[in-house]
This record gives C-alpha cells, structure tokens and sequence, in this order.
C-alpha cells in the first residue's frame, strides 16, 4: 500500500512539475509588464482662437500604376525618366536587349521619357499619358513608340 501512494505522490508531482513549466514556457514569449510612472505634467499651449481652424493633413496622391519600357534594341540602351534630361538628379536606367522594365508615373499619371544615344547625350523623347501602358524602343535604337 505505501508503494501505490507513493507512486501516485510521484505521478502528481510530475503532473504539476509539468504543468508548471508549461506556464513558464507560456509566458516566456510575453514582453514584462512595463512599469507605471506618474503622467508627466502636462504643458500649458495657449489655445486656439476661436476663428482658427485646424488644417487637415494633406491628402496623399493615388500611386499610379506603372508602364513598361521593352527594349526591342540588339544594344544595351539608356533611358531617364524626367521634363529635363540634363538635370542633375536624373536617373538613368539601361535597359538589356530584348528585355523590359518598370516606367514610373509623375502623380499625375504622366511622364517623359528620353533616349540616349551612345555619347549618354539625350537622343529623343516621348511622352507618355494616362493612358498608355507601354513605351518601345525600336529596333534601330534610334526611335521610341508609347501606346
């Protein structure tokens, strides 16, 4: 008799050893409660006239959905994307032969886009509206075609 209920002691102490760990294992992925500190005092603003109105935050413009720019060109080419191709912060892009990449739209939903030629001087431009989906650069290297 003193071996079974010294058995079922040991079955309850691995029961509750086991339940214990698992709390602990529970709890270990919670961040520790931080502790509370007095509100800090609050700062007097001198409130607004009566005739002020709040100005609400600007809304953000619509991204616009890209355009593709396919290289139909047996050369590596290099196009911009900007009013000015000789501006200082113009970025040029090259694009591989028989390959595409994304055209990026003003908030406007348009853009220009320019062709260099191999000197990195600007070549020709198009521009691209609203509605087209796709700018070719032709086989000759030396045309571009929006759609």
């Amino acid at each position: 008799m003193k071996r079974s209920s010294a058995s079922a002691w040991l079955s309850r102490l691995v029961v509750s050893t086991l339940a214990l760990g698992a709390g602990v294992l529970a709890c270990a992925d919670k961040e520790p409660a931080t502790p509370v500190t007095a509100p800090a005092p609050a700062e007097t603003t001198p409130a607004a006239a009566p005739d002020e109105t709040p100005s609400e935050p600007a809304a953000a413009p619509k991204p616009r959905k890209p355009f593709e720019v396919y290289n139909s060109c047996a050369d590596v080419v290099i196009i911009a994307f900007a009013a000015d191709p000789k501006a200082a912060n113009v970025g040029k892009r090259t694009i591989a032969p028989s390959s595409a990449i994304e055209g990026i739209r003003n908030p406007d939903g348009n853009q220009t886009v320019w062709l260099f030629d191999a000197n990195e001087e600007p070549l020709l431009k198009v521009e691209v509206t609203r509605g087209m989906k796709r700018v070719e650069i032709g086989k000759s290297c030396r045309t571009l075609d929006a759609r």
